[in-house]
């Protein structure tokens, strides 16, 4: 990977936060949210985020990421107006105020956006199940001669099989400058620092180097990131395209490489998931689609040295609010409903464990650290049952990570020629030498040479 210049734009060195809206947009009054939008109700749910601020700031976090907030009929990704905050959160007016007191705490602010499909309620669908044809052309693959499965007169291409997602036809200029200017509408509204591209690896490639291009005309250093799951990255991560996507392939092998005591997996994950070009991926332990990283490692112990991996890899790491508590939760058969609890935030002193700590630690340590930030990445030691080694570079700074996912101590050897020292950056020891170094079961070193 090669390294990225310190003078480079914010999501370099940014450490995200990742907030299921939707789930945190409850009434004091209620048990849950409401799951169904009837559109009746304007709530005002901004000041259950706020309350989030003091956290997510005192954690490290500079950056925060709202998975979704345009109005839509259910889960969020079924949009309904693009120009317009889901009335179950609140208003343009209070989610403005809150981006800026975000802005005011030093956190950016990424949005969830869906541009390659929408709801069934979004205005240019219902108008062509009004038999208002020149909204024939606004969907992919629409059909008017058969009848879709969910009753209309025509059928149309949609996300993955689901016909409460209708594909949009991005060859369709209306379209194209519809979506477009609600980017623009987002950015000199709202003044966000960046967007998410729900289902990316599926969306019209020509229509996200024009929203890269727009983005830029509107605001420097604005931050496109799409959700990809298969594929080569570096055919949407490059100087046209994206600036970056979902690492799919490193969370795979984070979780499975220990649950099956099988770094090699690991480690050939992070050889091939990173682009040629060296631009960084968005990388992740767990997320609204995924089930939580606490429900999905088998021993409890493995938490600590997985999110030691996530901030010491190659990357932009973001944590899911409440896992850093160890908030468990497991993916199910047509529902999500279990990875997106609503959670007290006043309570938040009672979920603090030790990890909660230690995720603090880590980040500290990444902000300080420009090798961990930008550096290059080398394999240096991998065998079976033993701990994995390797570095970060960068310029004349150099950190050496060791990570020992075994239920038994060990000892290793960095063979130095030099006879280097090193400092124990995670466990605050004084200096230590390049020799032998004793590791206990499920532990990490992070050592920075001297």
């Amino acid at each position: 990977m090669e390294k990225q210049e310190l003078s480079g734009p914010w999501f370099n060195d940014a450490v995200i936060y990742h907030i299921y809206s939707l789930s945190l947009s409850k009434l004091p009054s209620e048990q849950t949210a409401p799951f169904i939008n009837d559109y009746s109700e304007l709530r005002d749910t901004a000041a259950e985020i706020v309350k989030w601020i003091p956290h997510i700031k005192g954690m490290g976090f500079n950056a925060v990421l709202f998975s979704p907030v345009f109005k839509s009929r259910s889960h969020g990704y079924d949009v309904t107006d693009y120009y317009e905050i889901d009335n179950r959160i609140g208003t343009n007016g209070g989610f403005q105020a809150l981006v800026k007191q975000f802005h005011d705490n030093g956190i950016r602010v990424i949005l969830d956006c869906v541009f390659n499909h929408c709801g069934r309620d979004f205005f240019a669908f219902r108008e062509l199940q009004n038999h208002n044809l020149q909204f024939t052309d606004w969907f992919s693959g629409v059909d008017l001669n058969r009848q879709s499965p969910m009753g209309d007169y025509f059928t149309y291409d949609t996300w993955n099989g689901h016909y409460k997602l209708p594909k949009f036809n991005l060859g369709n200029s209306a379209v194209k400058e519809y979506l477009l200017n609600a980017l623009r509408f987002w950015i000199d509204t709202f003044d966000i620092d960046g967007m998410r591209l729900d289902a990316a690896d599926v969306l019209d490639n020509n229509f996200m180097v024009e929203l890269r291009h727009v983005s830029e005309e509107k605001k420097n250093n604005f931050w496109l990131m799409g959700e990809v799951v298969h594929g080569d990255y570096s055919n949407w991560v490059n100087e046209r395209c994206l600036h970056s996507v979902t690492n799919y392939i490193l969370y795979k092998s984070l979780y499975s490489s220990h649950n099956d005591n099988n770094l090699y997996e690991l480690a050939y994950s992070i050889d091939n998931s990173v682009p040629d070009n060296g631009l960084p991926l968005y990388t992740f332990l767990d997320n609204h689609d995924q089930s939580r990283i606490a429900s999905s490692v088998s021993n409890p112990a493995h938490l600590f040295t997985l999110y030691a991996l996530l901030f010491t890899l190659p990357g932009i790491p973001s944590v899911y609010y409440g896992s850093e508590w160890g908030v468990r939760g497991v993916k199910e058969e047509g529902s999500d409903h279990s990875l997106r609890p609503y959670i007290n935030i006043d309570n938040r002193f009672e979920y603090s464990t030790s990890l909660t700590e230690f995720i603090c630690k880590l980040i500290y340590i990444r902000h300080r650290e420009k090798a961990l930030k930008y550096g290059s990445y080398r394999k240096i030691y991998l065998d079976y049952n033993r701990p994995f080694v390797y570095e970060r570079f960068y310029e004349n700074e150099r950190i050496i990570i060791i990570v020992n996912i075994a239920n038994h101590e060990d000892t290793v050897n960095l063979n130095m020629q030099n006879n280097s020292n090193f400092s124990d950056l995670l466990q605050d020891e004084n200096f230590i030498s390049c020799g032998s170094i004793y590791m206990k079961p499920f532990s990490v070193r992070i050592l920075k040479e001297l």
